[in-house]
């Protein structure tokens, strides 16, 4: 009986914590606002694969798919793919880890996590009102048609929310690779590349070959970027067990992560406290007398 008071409270608690730290990293941004809002239209991927695919498709339907529904697919995912922030929060989390920028933001109230997810969010409210601008313009200069009604409009908002929130996580724990590995930059940087092909970014995920159709739309990189461009331009036959899927992985990914963090935060303490050992004893004027300097516990490591 007392999990749901619970769970409420933290929820409650994370809410106006994400409120106050979007505040000032808003703030922070507004000295480079032009820059944001200007940098939103220099993503023209969506509409290059727009391109190409309206043109496989100019002679008939490619894959079942339409051109139309080509040209609905990509215009809207312009938006949605502007609403992820897994770059910044994949190599800003690794630069504080290996610049021992970390040890300072674990010393505030507030985990260094929710600080980066927030100035990246934050970049994004300057970002996204070009695309409320661009994304119509686009729908209507491409002949795009999106039919479908309320119920498809909620579906698709509540699917690429929690996509969006569960691809967050995914994110961090991709970043979390750094309390590893000191050139983790290459093992993280395949995420993206992953997101790209299902993700539905290259091409929507029903063309892709053999059984990655079937399997890509059970997942939060699709969740996040393709499912909510796929529900408003009629490709599939989409329901409701969308947003239960996209729940569940949120949460399960939510779970993994803490795993995960705590793991690291102790190999991170671990090779922290091996460094200043190291320091002190370089520093100390008898450590010329010291036969050897102290070295890490295997257990610990």
């Amino acid at each position: 009986m007392t999990t749901l008071p619970l769970l409420g409270r933290r929820t409650s608690r994370l809410a106006r914590t994400y409120a106050a730290l979007l505040r000032v990293e808003a703030q922070a941004a507004s000295a480079y606002r032009w820059e944001l809002v200007l940098s939103a239209f220099a993503w023209i991927v969506p509409l290059a694969f727009l391109a190409l695919w309206s043109s496989a498709a100019a002679d008939g339907p490619a894959g079942g798919i339409t051109r139309t529904q080509f040209a609905t697919y990509y215009c809207l995912l312009l938006f949605t793919t502007s609403l992820q922030v897994t770059m910044p929060v994949i190599f800003e989390f690794g630069w504080q880890v290996y610049s021992g920028q970390l040890s300072a933001q674990l010393l505030r109230p507030v985990h260094p996590m929710h600080q980066i997810v927030a100035r990246a969010a934050a970049a994004k409210l300057y970002g996204l009102p070009p695309m409320l601008l661009v994304v119509p313009i686009a729908l209507w200069l491409t002949g795009a048609r999106v039919q479908t009604g309320p119920d498809d409009w909620l579906l698709a908002a509540i699917v690429s929310l929690l996509g969006t929130a569960a691809l967050v996580h995914l994110a961090a724990m991709s970043a979390a690779i750094a309390f590893w590995m000191t050139k983790a930059q290459g093992v993280q940087g395949l995420l993206l590349g992953v997101e790209w092909v299902i993700g539905g970014l290259v091409a929507p995920v029903a063309l892709l070959p053999g059984l990655l159709p079937d399997i890509a739309v059970h997942q939060p990189l699709w969740f996040a970027n393709g499912a909510a461009p796929e529900i408003l331009s009629g490709i599939g036959d989409r329901g409701w067990w969308l947003a239960g899927e996209a729940l569940v992985w949120l949460v399960s990914l939510h779970a993994a992560y803490r795993l995960i963090w705590r793991a690291g935060l102790r190999r991170y303490e671990a090779v922290g406290t091996w460094a200043n050992c190291c320091a002190r004893s370089a520093l100390s004027p008898t450590a010329g007398a010291r036969s050897s300097a102290p070295r890490p516990s295997t257990g610990r490591t």
